[in-house]
């Protein structure tokens, strides 16, 4: 498998504070289902690199979601129409009963008059439906109001040995050992750099 290609199954698979996030949105996926499938609204938000998309497709994968029953977007092409589309679309019944979900990354680009408009799908979700947003502003970034209705989790950046180990799954010590000095805690730039020596060394 090339590195930049590598998709985490399970919490173990993550590395750093990814891994523990994929632990806590396991339970909080049990939790919404022994709930009569409540509403979830997740918020992963950090830096560049460090897994946020990887856990929103693994909560996708949690709720058995493919990609009839995913929408993914990016936050600079989600405006107030945009928003009001999402929402009606949420409130027709799905076929075969499983969830929802409304994926969208850098959601903190998303224009601040559809942050208002987005209020109203998150107060009046149906059961069965999902929301997760990544981003990777600073908290004090977003609308207050918008943050609050969603459950955070901010993550930090692995360590350089945490990226070491995953690494070694693809290249020699050494090469990992320096890849991960020089990531910075960037994962997704740790793996590609690891891909290019691969390659050169081919």
């Amino acid at each position: 498998m090339l590195p930049s290609l590598y998709i985490p199954k399970s919490p173990s698979d993550f590395i750093g504070p990814a891994a523990r996030c994929a632990k806590l949105l396991e339970r909080a996926v049990a939790d919404a289902i022994a709930a009569d499938r409540a509403p979830l609204k997740i918020l992963l938000n950090g830096e560049p690199g460090i897994g946020k998309s990887a856990l929103a497709r693994y909560l996708m994968g949690l709720l058995g979601c493919d990609k009839w029953s995913c929408k993914k977007y990016s936050g600079t092409d989600v405006d107030v129409e945009q928003v009001r589309d999402i929402s009606a679309d949420l409130h027709y019944k799905d076929l075969f009963g499983g969830w929802r979900l409304i994926w969208i990354e850098e959601a903190d680009l998303v224009p601040a008059t559809a942050q208002n408009r987005f209020l109203l799908l998150l107060d009046d979700l149906p059961p069965g439906s999902a929301v997760v947003c990544t981003s990777n502003c600073k908290q004090a970034d977003f609308k207050r109001r918008f943050e609050t209705r969603f459950k955070l989790y901010e993550l930090d950046p692995p360590s350089a040995e945490e990226i070491q180990t995953l690494l070694r799954r693809f290249i020699p010590p050494a090469q990992a050992i320096q890849i991960a000095t020089f990531a910075c805690g960037n994962v997704r730039a740790a793996l590609l750099d690891a891909e290019q020596a691969l390659q050169a060394a081919a």
